[in-house]
């Protein structure tokens, strides 16, 4: 027997529901792979790396758990903060990445693409430490010419030839002027 068209929608509704939160949970897996592995590339414990709204946090406020932080936008990409404090003897920082990734396809031959600086893509079947480390180390090269030639660069008004940007401010900052 057919189903009535109201209830065939419902039952519609239902599964596309399942689908869009089976979608949600894998990213939010994706996500959270992100920063432990970005962790243990880096040599660091896991509470130096947070997850923060890219709507920005008030200070205080402390990291979100990455549910809280994961927005999708009309792009089709889930945009997420990701915070690294860094911290020697006489010295400490923190740089928030903007993190911009999607899952294509379908299970189990599914594809991310995680976009770094707004024009770099990465594609990754898994979020597996091999998977990874292109796009690690692209954020580590891009940390290192921050704090290794930003100012010069900043000051030869050459600064747009860095991934994270460099200014007045960040110079304050780095400087311990805050």
């Amino acid at each position: 027997m057919n189903k009535p068209p109201y209830q065939e929608l419902c039952q519609l509704l239902e599964e596309a529901r399942k689908r869009s939160r089976d979608y949600r949970s894998d990213c939010v897996f994706f996500a959270s792979q992100f920063q432990r592995q970005f962790a243990e590339y880096l040599g660091v414990s896991q509470d130096r790396t947070s997850f923060e709204p890219l709507g920005g946090m008030r200070e205080g406020d402390g990291p979100v758990q990455v549910q809280e932080a994961l927005q999708l936008d009309e792009d089709t990409y889930w945009h997420v903060g990701l915070r690294l404090q860094l911290e020697s003897e006489k010295a400490k920082d923190t740089i928030l990445f903007h993190v911009r990734f999607k899952r294509m396809g379908d299970k189990p031959k599914d594809l991310y693409v995680v976009n770094l600086f707004g024009h770099e893509d990465f594609e990754v079947a898994e979020p597996s430490p091999t998977a990874l480390r292109p796009i690690f180390a692209a954020l580590h090269e891009s940390l290192r010419r921050h704090y290794q030639d930003g100012l010069r660069l900043f000051l030869d008004k050459r600064g747009q030839n860095l991934h994270m940007p460099f200014s007045a401010a960040r110079q304050g900052e780095i400087a311990g002027d805050r």
